[in-house]
Formats: C-alpha cells, sequence, structure tokens
C-alpha cells in the first residue's frame, strides 16, 4: 500500500499543479486584457478605482486592483508584466511559494501582490539583507505612491521613530531579523503606542528557501542590556569592597521575593547566603547605591534607579557583589590565557565556552583585571516559523524550491507552485568534472578558464568559501585571468560588479550568488551605466555575447544543497539566453570528504586514475546527489528538534505576549483594578508556599516566612499575628484567615498606592509588567538549561522531548503563579519609595 501512495501522490501533486496553472494562466491573461483597456483613463480616476476597492475580498475585486496596479507599472516604472508574473502574484495572494527562476522578474512579481494586500491591510515583503530592502521600496515607491499607498523600509542602524514611521507604512520591507526582533521588542514595551507591529495581515518572503531553510536552523534570540562599560565595571567594584557582610541563616524564599527585599534587618550592608549561592542588600546599602549612581550622573535621583530602564543597574550591583563574595578563584573557575573559564560543579571539568549570566562574568572578569566581554542578556526568542504563523497569509518566492517543497510544507504548511518561465529554458548544463585531489580539480578550472576567456565569453565562477575565492584567485592572477572578487557581505559596490559579471571578458568570482539582488544581463546591466557609456553600445555588446554562448558558470565544487548549485547556475541562461554551466568536484571537498568520498577513491584506484586525472560519469553525479541528501537530511533534522523545542515555548509565549498587549491597552484606572485583582491570587499563592494551603501539620508552616513578606511590603505584623491568632482559635478556620488576609491586603495597597498614582499614573501598569518581564526572563533561562541538557534523558530511559514539554509546562505553571505575588512585591517597592520620598519632603519644611 505504502508503495502506491509513493507512486501516485506525485502525479496527484502534478496534476493539482496543473489545474492551478491552468487558472493562474486563465485569470493572468482577463488582468492583462483589462489592463490594456484602461489606457485612456486618467492617473486621477484610476486611483480613485483601485481606492473603492479597499475593503473587499472577493476574487473579482483582487483581479480588478491587479489589473489597475498593472497599469501603473507601465505608466510610472515603464514595465509591462508578463503573464507569468500575473500568475506568480495571482499564487502568492493564495499563499503559495512560487518557483520562478532567476531573471523572471519575481521583485515586480511581489509588487502585484503586495499592492492587493497594502489596500486591505499590512503587507511586509522579507528580503535576504538590508540593502535589498531599501533599494526594492525606493525602486517601487513610485508605484505605490501613484496607487495611493505608502511604502517604507525597516534596517538595522534605525531608531525608534524611524521604524514607527515605517510600520505606518501600507507596505513594509526587511529582513526576517529586522521583522521578528521588532516582534520581540514590542512584547518589552512599556507603552501601547510604542508597539510597531500592531497586525500580522500578509507577509511575502523573497528568496523564500534561503530565508525558511538556511536561515532558520535556530531561534532568532533577542538579548540586550549589555550597557555598562568597563571602567564603570572597575568603579563598582571598588565601590562594593567598602561595603561590609556577614553570613545569614538559610532563606526560604524564592530569588524574586529576596531582590525586592526590603527590611531585612542584619549588622552589615550585605547578607551572604553561601548554601544557595546569594546575597542581600540592606537598607542603608541601599542607600549608598543610590548615591553611587547619582554622584557618577548615570541616575538623577533615587526613584530613576528603580525604574525598569535602569534595572540593569541593580543587576550590574548584584553581580559584583557575588563576584566579590560567592565566586572564588580556582574553585568556581580558573584564569587562563586572560580569560575567565567556568569550572563545572558536578564534574569538576572545565566548561568551555560557557559565560554566567545576569553580569557575574564580566563582574568577575573585573575582579581578576582580564579584558572585559560585552555581557547580553536574553529578553525573547522566536523561531522563525512560529513568527511566519502569526500572519493571516505567508506566501513567498525562490528559483530553487523543488527540492525542499516537502520540507516547507511540514515546517510551515505551505504548498509551493512552479511557475513557467516566460521564454524556455536554453542552458547547456554539462555533466560534473570530478577529481581525486583538489589540487587536480583547481588546476583544470584554470585551465578551461583561460580557454573560454580566450572567446571572450565571460565567466562567473562560484566558491563556498572566502578561503577557497582567494586561494582560486591568486590562482587566476598567476594565470593572467583578470577578474572580480567578491566574498565580503552584498553592498552597493558588489551589486554594480556583479551587474557587469555579463560583459565581454569579464571574470568574476564570487562566493555565494544568492541573494545578490542584481540580475547579471548579457553585455551588461543599464541600471548602471559606465560614465560615457550609451545604451546602444550596450545592446551591440549584448549581442556579441550572444554570438560567444552567454554567460559560463563554473562551479568550484557541489555545496551542500543542490538548491544552492541551482542558485549559481540560474544566473546563466535567464529570459532564454544561450549559456553553460559545469562543476569542479574533488573527493577532497567537505561534501564527499564526509559522505562517500572513500568509496569513490577506492573505486577511481581500481580503475587506474592518476592523481590528475577525472571522471565524468552520470553514476557519479548520482553519488553526489545522494550525499547531497544525506547532508540536508541531518540539516532538515536539526531544524524540526529547533521548531519543535520552540513550539514548546510558543504556548508560554503567546499567553505571556497577550497578557502584556491587554495590560498595556487599558488605560490608568483599569490597570488599578488589574493590580487589585491581583490581591486574591497572590494570597492564595502565598499560604500555599508558607502554609502549605493548610494541608499540612500547623508544625511544618512557615509562618515566620509569611510574616517577614508582609514586613516587605510594609505592613504590620502584629495585625497579622491578631488575624491568625483569630482565625486560630478555638479551632483553625482557614477561609476566615484567607478572607481576612485578602480584605487586609485590599485596602492596605488601595490606600496606600494613591502616593504613587499622584506622581505616577501608570505606575500599576508599569509594575505589572515589569513583573511579567522579570518572571519571563527567568523562565527562558530556565528553559534553556532544561534543553541544553535534556539530550541526556535518554540515558536514564526517558524521552527527551516528552521530558522538556513536561519541565517547561511545570516552570510556566510556576511562573503563572508567581506573576500576582511578583506585581505586588514591585508595586509595594514602588509605595515604599514614593513614601520614602515624601518623609523626605515633610522633614526638609
Amino acid at each position: 500500500m505504502r508503495e502506491f501512495l509513493s507512486g501516485i501522490l506525485p502525479k496527484l501533486s502534478f496534476s493539482s499543479s496543473s489545474r492551478e496553472l491552468e487558472r493562474y494562466t486563465r485569470e493572468a491573461r482577463e488582468i492583462l486584457l483589462y489592463s490594456e483597456s484602461l489606457d485612456s483613463i486618467p492617473d486621477d480616476s484610476l486611483n480613485s478605482n483601485f481606492q473603492n476597492l479597499r475593503g473587499r475580498s472577493d476574487r473579482t475585486g483582487m483581479l480588478l486592483a491587479m489589473a489597475i496596479t498593472v497599469q501603473f507599472c507601465q505608466r510610472v516604472l515603464m514595465l509591462k508584466p508578463y503573464d507569468v508574473q500575473v500568475m506568480g502574484a495571482l499564487a502568492m495572494c493564495d499563499g503559495r511559494i512560487v518557483e520562478m527562476g532567476t531573471g523572471e522578474g519575481k521583485t515586480l512579481t511581489a509588487a502585484l501582490a503586495l499592492a492587493w494586500h497594502g489596500l486591505n491591510g499590512h503587507a511586509r515583503a522579507v528580503t535576504v539583507n538590508d540593502y535589498l530592502a531599501k533599494r526594492d521600496a525606493v525602486r517601487l515607491m513610485p508605484l505605490y505612491e501613484a496607487l495611493g499607498l505608502s511604502c517604507g523600509y525597516v534596517q538595522d542602524q534605525m531608531g525608534p521613530e524611524l521604524r514607527q514611521q515605517a510600520y505606518q507604512s501600507s507596505i513594509v520591507y526587511g529582513t526576517p531579523s529586522q521583522f521578528v526582533f521588532d516582534y520581540l521588542r514590542d512584547n518589552q514595551a512599556y507603552q501601547f503606542n510604542s508597539i510597531l507591529q500592531m497586525e500580522h495581515d500578509f507577509i511575502l518572503i523573497d528568496e523564500a528557501d534561503s530565508i525558511l531553510i538556511d536561515e532558520a536552523r535556530t531561534p532568532l534570540v533577542l538579548s540586550g542590556e549589555g550597557i555598562l562599560d568597563a571602567s564603570l565595571w572597575a568603579e563598582l567594584k571598588d565601590f562594593v569592597s567598602t561595603l561590609s557582610y556577614q553570613e545569614v541563616a538559610e532563606d526560604r524564599r524564592t530569588q524574586l521575593e529576596r531582590a525586592v527585599l526590603d527590611g531585612y534587618q542584619i549588622g552589615a550592608d550585605l547578607g551572604v547566603d553561601s548554601k544557595h549561592q546569594d546575597a542581600y542588600l540592606a537598607d542603608q546599602a541601599m542607600d549608598k547605591v543610590e548615591k553611587f549612581f547619582i554622584q557618577r550622573g548615570l541616575i538623577e535621583n533615587s526613584a530613576e534607579f528603580w525604574l525598569p530602564t535602569k534595572s540593569y543597574l541593580w543587576r550590574a550591583v548584584m553581580a559584583t557583589v557575588k563576584a566579590r563574595l560567592l565566586f572564588h578563584r580556582d574553585r568556581d573557575y580558573i584564569v587562563r590565557d586572560e580569560k575567565i573559564i567556568i569550572i563545572d560543579q558536578e564534574t569538576g571539568r572545565l566548561s568551555l565556552g560557557k559565560r554566567w549570566g545576569e553580569g557575574v562574568h564580566q563582574a568577575i572578569e573585573c575582579k581578576e583585571q582580564v579584558e572585559i566581554r560585552a555581557e547580553t542578556v536574553e529578553l525573547g526568542r522566536i523561531a522563525l516559523a512560529n513568527y511566519m504563523s502569526l500572519y493571516k497569509i505567508v506566501c513567498g518566492m525562490t528559483g530553487t524550491v523543488a527540492s525542499v517543497a516537502a520540507e516547507i510544507a511540514d515546517l510551515y504548511g505551505l504548498k509551493y507552485l512552479p511557475i513557467p518561465p516566460h521564454r524556455p529554458l536554453i542552458r547547456t548544463e554539462w555533466p560534473d568534472l570530478v577529481f581525486m585531489t583538489k589540487e587536480a580539480k583547481l588546476a583544470k578550472m584554470v585551465e578551461d578558464a583561460t580557454r573560454i576567456h580566450a572567446t571572450r565569453q565571460p565567466i562567473l565562477v562560484g566558491t563556498s568559501s572566502v578561503e577557497d575565492s582567494e586561494a582560486l584567485s591568486a590562482r587566476f592572477t598567476a594565470a593572467g585571468l583578470v577578474h572580480n572578487v567578491l566574498n565580503a557581505k552584498q553592498d552597493e559596490n558588489e551589486a554594480s560588479v556583479i551587474a557587469q559579471a555579463g560583459r565581454l571578458n569579464a571574470i568574476t568570482i564570487a562566493t555565494s550568488m544568492a541573494g545578490r539582488g542584481t540580475d547579471i544581463l548579457l553585455g551588461g546591466n543599464p541600471d548602471y551605466l559606465q560614465e560615457g557609456e550609451t545604451l546602444e553600445q550596450m545592446q551591440v555588446e549584448r549581442e556579441q555575447v550572444l554570438a560567444v554562448g552567454g554567460l559560463y558558470v563554473l562551479g568550484s565544487e557541489r555545496l551542500n544543497d543542490r538548491r544552492l548549485d541551482k542558485q549559481l547556475t540560474g544566473r546563466s541562461g535567464r529570459q532564454g539566453d544561450p549559456g553553460s554551466s559545469r562543476f569542479y568536484v574533488s573527493l577532497e571537498d567537505p561534501l564527499l570528504a564526509n559522505f562517500g568520498g572513500d568509496t569513490l577513491k577506492a573505486m577511481f584506484t581500481k580503475m587506474g586514475l592518476g592523481e590528475d586525472d577525472y571522471v565524468e560519469h552520470r553514476m557519479v553525479n548520482k553519488a553526489i546527489l545522494n550525499a547531497q541528501r544525506k547532508k540536508q537530511s541531518m540539516y532538515y533534522d536539526s531544524r524540526k528538534t529547533g521548531l519543535r523545542q520552540d513550539s514548546v515555548i510558543n504556548m508560554p509565549r503567546n499567553v505571556i505576549y497577550g497578557l502584556r498587549r491587554n495590560i498595556l491597552s487599558v488605560g490608568d484606572e483599569d490597570a488599578k483594578d488589574l493590580m487589585l485583582g491581583l490581591i486574591d491570587p497572590a494570597v492564595d499563592r502565598l499560604l500555599t508556599v508558607y502554609l502549605d494551603d493548610f494541608a499540612s501539620f500547623e508544625e511544618l508552616w512557615d509562618v515566620a516566612g509569611l510574616k517577614t513578606k508582609l514586613r516587605q511590603w510594609g505592613m504590620s505584623v502584629d495585625w497579622f499575628d491578631q488575624l491568625f491568632n483569630g482565625s486560630m482559635t478555638p479551632a483553625m478556620n482557614a477561609d476566615k484567615l484567607r478572607e481576612d488576609l485578602k480584605q487586609w491586603v485590599r485596602f492596605d495597597l488601595n490606600a496606600r498606592m494613591r502616593q504613587v498614582l499622584t506622581i505616577d499614573s501608570g505606575a500599576c501598569r508599569t509594575q505589572y509588567l515589569v513583573a511579567i518581564d522579570t518572571l519571563w526572563r527567568e523562565f527562558l533561562n530556565s528553559s534553556e538549561a532544561i534543553r541544553s541538557g535534556i539530550h541526556l534523558r535518554a540515558y536514564a530511559n526517558e524521552k527527551p522531548e516528552l521530558s522538556f514539554k513536561n519541565e517547561v509546562f511545570k516552570a510556566f505553571q510556576d511562573l503563572r503563579a508567581e506573576i500576582p505575588v511578583a506585581a505586588l512585591d514591585f508595586a509595594y517597592a514602588a509605595i515604599r519609595q514614593a513614601e520614602l520620598e515624601l518623609d523626605a519632603e515633610t522633614a526638609a519644611i
């Protein structure tokens, strides 16, 4: 049965694609025909007709809108879309990944789809780099503006104001990292009007296979708050060394409770809990810390120290305290080659490459007077697939997707559709030449390049690394072959070099041809005319290049994926032009060295081949293809595992981000009500933590811990004793204590919060969000720790994937239970600060 299905499913898929292509072909012809009938209509009228389609979602409306867009392409851009371009746009409007060969005009195809969705929502276009995002947005902006749409783009160096302006546009261009990091930053915002991505309607991905497959192996992680420079770390070290300390008894409270501790009575500035590797600051130490930062101009007053934007200062202080008192050289770490290396406390071995978080590693580097490396703090993470799932419609386009279509369907739920070329492909693809050694391969490449160059035919050489491109360049130079080398990141200068790679006599060596964003046109690209050159001269040169056979592509090795090879060869034979390609492979290349190279070498040896000989055979080509499939299978498993693990985090992430968005969207008075609404679950949580929710014997309760918590909130312990004793006699009345405690906290918080709200009307919202963010970062750190060691569960006959889900779910349950308590912790910390300021003002009168 399985064999039967495997034979019939490709036929069914092909039949489905054929039906879709027939429909898109028919619709494209209707669009182009209707567009021609609009020639005599003035721009204003045409624009009004386009805007009148706003709000429509029917097929007819889309076809009319696309016909108007095609007409404006001719008027504004002087480009008439081909029928295959319109077909590609229609397919993408339906959420397809379309395969269109290099040079088929994908940029204009994307514009047709973006214009329709930009009319009815927010459309975003994903490119592989910042240069292409800016280039496409600027190039197509006149078209969008003629349609009455706005267009923007986001870049790496843009500030919040420019980003806000860009996201207000109907159509926005950017890279995957820009969009994802802006989304993660949105969920760190403390003001609703600072959110950039309000909606997720439509997203179109250029070079879809590269972005969805090659760049999606690991989740995108937003890091931040690595702000302090080396000089301040040094000043902090000197300051902390002046503080007195003493060892304190074991404290059973959570880390968060200790972090916002107020009123802990010790006889020194610092309390040290060596057992739990923790330390506390007494009240007098708090005052000293605030004065320290005020004197250095990092804050203006004590209140500013407790703002969310200044939380990194508190972390730096605590990191320096811990570095001084809790982490010891040759026990917790060693110093080797001017670097701090952690000693694993479980195994006693060195943990090479690992670093402590929360600023501890930087503080120890300062302590040991070695180079202080930048600190990073994880603020959020998300896999690209889970980010894409936020959008109502996801689509894309690329020249090479067929080989990974099944993986894209599995990971993203997206179907692909091959669009036929505008003109038939006539490129000649010569069989691979396979050599025993890399040296022989390179020598043959130089020999063939010299022979081809003698005909004046342009040559494009693809390499896999900077090292290989430089080695080949040296050989070309020695052979007298003048050439250009591109092995750095794409920029505008490189784009101009690529644009001229189709000229007579041109030789270009490039490490990567994916995402260059510039067509190699035979005879040269008109967009990059050289000084004193005319279009007529370029056309003459084009005819000369056609006569010698078009662009010749030489591949220096087969890469890990056949798609990457096709991206290189696709530069030749665009739009029906002639062209040729050949790959040169050695058994020493990384691909074959790891997959099947030894078997081929043994076979070559038996055939009597020497090191300078080569093989050109279909069986060898099949072996290379099998090696590429094995390599991609490994990558696929890695990507799928990463996505599964991120998907476990996705549910908690959606819950937390949804909660934050709700809090941000309410007014100040409603935010206060939300804070008061946390009292009941907070009290229930405290009774569970300290009194075991009355389920165990009274002797096991931590009444002292509960009283310390209430003292931390500034509440009367004597009053609590009255409530507690009144509920315990003559018999325990747990419900009475619970309700009395809730009423007391509600009355106290409501009364004392007024002073804070007078100073900052949004204080309730801010403190609630700070609590969520603090716990969320702890959750991410915990989840990462679980993930990094989860594979070891297999040795205990556990299923790692199931264990990961269970432990993350438990950690998230704890997070949700802690949120009400944490929010009240931060709220009472703000109240305490406001009361201190009021006392100071009263004393000064």
